[in-house]
């Protein structure tokens, strides 16, 4: 047998080890139901479909792709309002790239989101690389939203052609009715983050707001899906450069069987998602309540709130960043660190939605929370009993189990 082949049984093995005794609060990753997983492994998987100027299907076989993407349109035409979907990509950054290159030019001048204030560090790199010029959104650190009215007075300079808000750290989302967007602009809306959440109207659906929008989004955050991408559009002009553009310009092989997992977990959310997107938020709210009740120093929105997504921000020095996440890692509790403005220059981003698939309330909250104060304070005995608590707790709930996939 090779040696190569024995490593990565070795592999599997202890991934799935860790995976057993993790706690996730990496706010960027969750669980995937059976449900949604199985069509990775269907005769999807590597199919080619993209039409020629004729309207013919290039492939043999392509246009049971194509149905696929017309359930897909339906599905989002239902839960988001959608008149166009595309769901060829296979990540939120992959979204924004073709997006860019389909509806932006060197000519251009953008407002964005920046990393600073949590924007996706990706973003200027693609836009420098594709000869877009940019300017930050006006940004108010101090209590974690856009300055709107700095914002409208440059929308009303007519210099911009977009708006790009692609928030990875986020707890107050963009408010889109406090944007006077004059019809010569338009805003290209990344909703990585928050894509669950708007898919089952938890937080205000972007494209409910105008006309001249485009959301964009990876799953497998907020939205339990494989990775896969989604852009969507009400505008016609948009849409007609998108599907100019994306196949077979800047995409070939879509990886259909991506999209088939998107198709389920849509689904599933629209059948389960709500109590469980509510479940996230409110989660996120209790445990920021008890970690400041622990000495935790927490970012907050106003008095009653800490976050209106998935994600707390627990603010540190350096020193304490640092030691924070070492400690963690060495348990397998997953968060990020980060050194940026948004989180006062130091601070730890964790998020819920993954421990929300267990359906915790505020018994499993209090003991997480005495989880984070005992790797703050480096009690290991502590961090060891209090785990191993809830690791056994680690049940999915809100998935579609039962329904059978033939």
């Amino acid at each position: 047998m090779s040696k190569i082949l024995d490593e990565y049984n070795q592999l599997c093995k202890d991934f799935n080890q860790y995976e057993n005794t993790v706690i996730p609060l990496c706010a960027a990753e969750n669980y995937v139901s059976d449900f949604c997983m199985k069509p990775l492994i269907s005769n999807f998987e590597g199919k080619y479909s993209f039409k020629e100027t004729s309207g013919n299907n290039s492939f043999i076989g392509g246009e049971f792709v194509e149905r696929l993407y017309i359930l897909l349109k339906k599905q989002c035409k239902i839960m988001f309002g959608a008149n166009y979907t595309n769901t060829e990509t296979l990540t939120g950054i992959n979204c924004f790239t073709v997006c860019a290159m389909s509806l932006l030019s060197s000519e251009d001048l953008v407002l964005v989101t920046t990393p600073e204030q949590g924007g996706h560090a990706s973003i200027p790199i693609i836009l420098n690389a594709i000869g877009v010029k940019y300017e930050p959104v006006p940004y108010n650190y101090s209590n974690y939203q856009i300055d709107y009215i700095k914002l409208n007075e440059l929308c009303q300079s007519h210099k911009y052609s977009h708006i790009i808000f692609c928030q990875s750290d986020v707890i107050n989302p963009p408010d889109l009715k406090q944007i006077n967007i004059p019809e010569s602009m338009g805003i290209i809306y990344d909703s990585t983050q928050t894509l669950g959440l708007i898919a089952t109207g938890i937080i205000p659906n972007p494209l409910l707001a105008s006309n001249n929008i485009v959301l964009i989004g990876g799953s497998h955050k907020t939205l339990p899906a494989p990775s896969c991408g989604l852009i969507m559009t009400n505008n016609k002009l948009y849409e007609e450069k998108l599907q100019k553009h994306i196949t077979p310009d800047y995409l070939r092989n879509t990886q259909p069987n991506h999209s088939a997992s998107l198709l389920l977990a849509l689904i599933e959310q629209e059948e389960c998602g709500y109590e469980y997107q509510k479940l996230i938020i409110d989660m996120a709210n209790m445990l920021g309540t008890e970690l400041s009740r622990l000495g935790f120093n927490i970012a907050k929105l106003n008095h009653e709130t800490f976050t209106s997504t998935h994600q707390l921000f627990l603010l540190m020095n350096e020193k304490e960043v640092n030691s924070f996440y070492l400690t963690a890692k060495q348990y397998n509790v997953t968060l990020n660190k980060k050194h940026k403005k948004l989180f006062n220059n130091d601070g730890i981003r964790i998020g819920t939605q993954q421990i929300a698939r267990y359906n915790w309330n505020m018994p499993e909250i209090e003991i997480l929370a005495q989880l984070l104060y005992s790797i703050k304070v480096h009690d290991h005995a502590k961090i060891k009993e209090i785990r191993n608590i809830l690791i056994n707790k680690k049940i999915p709930h809100f998935t579609y189990e039962d329904i059978s996939i033939k």
